[in-house]
């Protein structure tokens, strides 16, 4: 389990918060890459060599949505993800991929500078895989949410992994709070 700096950071942002931190001054990013780096990660939750990995191959864009071919490490297995492209910032993906040449990375930066990208535009208690628990706990925080689902989504062979996730969702806090008023019957 890797070690964090300023600890493990389990409490998730909203799309607010990540616009704020996108549409802060240039300067917080190096290269216009960074930004489409960030989104990538903030939608599709995969973890940074996932997404490092990515050549405009793996990409489509058909019927509204961006569909990227992100194979899961670890063992994992999973069919292309989906986004719609009228999400905020997916255009810059977008923009990334039609700059890239093909057999290229998209994001032709170290793990190192993905570090660096995420800790100058979010704050330096974050980091690359926080992404990955946003997106979860995010799907989480729905209650519709199915653990096939989950496991699609993020190439998990195990159900087990999902528990990992399940106790950063407030929804859970929020369900058994209402609860609470069974009592007072």
């Amino acid at each position: 389990m890797p070690i964090y700096k300023y600890g493990k950071q389990t409490k998730p942002i909203d799309l607010d918060v990540f616009k704020k931190a996108i549409e802060e001054p240039v300067e917080r990013f190096r290269k216009k890459s960074h930004k489409s780096f960030l989104v990538f990660l903030y939608w599709f939750g995969v973890r940074r060599s996932e997404a490092l990995e990515r050549m405009p191959e793996d990409f489509e864009v058909k019927d509204g949505l961006l569909i990227v071919n992100a194979p899961a490490k670890k063992g994992g297995e999973r069919e292309p993800l989906e986004v719609p492209v009228n999400y905020p910032y997916v255009h810059l993906i977008i923009e990334r991929l039609n700059k890239t040449k093909p057999n290229q990375r998209l994001w032709p930066f170290s793990s190192v500078t993905a570090w660096k990208v995420v800790k100058r535009a979010m704050g330096k208690k974050y980091y690359p895989h926080f992404f990955r628990l946003n997106r979860a706990t995010r799907f989480l925080d729905d209650s519709s949410t199915t653990l096939p689902q989950m496991k699609a989504w993020f190439g998990w062979r195990r159900s087990a992994t999902v528990d990992a996730y399940i106790g950063y969702s407030r929804r859970h806090v929020k369900e058994m709070r209402a609860k609470l008023s069974q009592e007072l019957k």
